[in-house]
């Protein structure tokens, strides 16, 4: 499992093969109440790992990972991490590449977490650095548009946003190293 996200009363996870080749992904979702499994989404042999999904304006927004180092597949690089927009029949609508100083930033890995936040903006992180990267759709282009980066005490990977505070961004991440829940609250 790389991420999850509580929507309703269910808990989607996404889930990857990672570092095998071909990659293979699926959303797993399981009930909050019992943590009982409950069903599946897969999307089979794809050109990517998903590592993050969210649910947004009514619509499932899924981001699957490249990689530049021995994970990389088919002669793909971290370059073709994409994020796709799809309905909720699962039918892609559009998809995004990442701006490229974002993906140097990312690399040799990827995206490992990301959500929507209430400012109608993407956050993302990366694999390993302390780094939040704030990113929005573009007016037109494939690529998404970066906004800024935001320092931070976790090492990446997946986090969450605090939903219950309208008026305040808060964050909770992880460092790996220490384990250690971490807090960040964004003005």
């Amino acid at each position: 499992m790389n991420s999850g996200v509580v929507i309703g009363r269910k808990l989607y996870c996404t889930h990857s093969n990672y570092p095998d080749v071909p990659m293979a992904s699926s959303i797993e979702i399981f009930d909050t109440q019992t943590l009982r499994h409950i069903g599946t989404h897969s999307f089979g042999l794809f050109p990517g790992s998903v590592t993050w999904a969210d649910f947004y304006q009514g619509h499932w927004w899924v981001a699957f990972a490249n990689y530049s180092n021995k994970a990389s597949a088919e002669g793909r690089d971290n370059r073709w991490t994409t994020l796709v927009k799809y309905d909720k029949n699962w039918q892609q609508r559009e998809a995004w590449a990442f701006p490229a100083n974002v993906l140097m930033a990312f690399s040799p890995y990827s995206t490992s977490g990301g959500t929507w936040g209430p400012d109608g903006r993407i956050y993302c992180t990366g694999h390993d650095k302390p780094e939040l990267y704030v990113l929005e759709l573009p007016e037109r282009g494939h690529t998404l548009q970066f906004v800024k980066i935001i320092p931070t005490i976790s090492e990446g990977q997946a986090f969450a946003i605090d939903r219950s505070r309208k008026n305040r961004l808060i964050l909770y991440g992880i460092t790996r190293n220490d384990n250690y829940v971490v807090v960040l609250v964004i003005d």
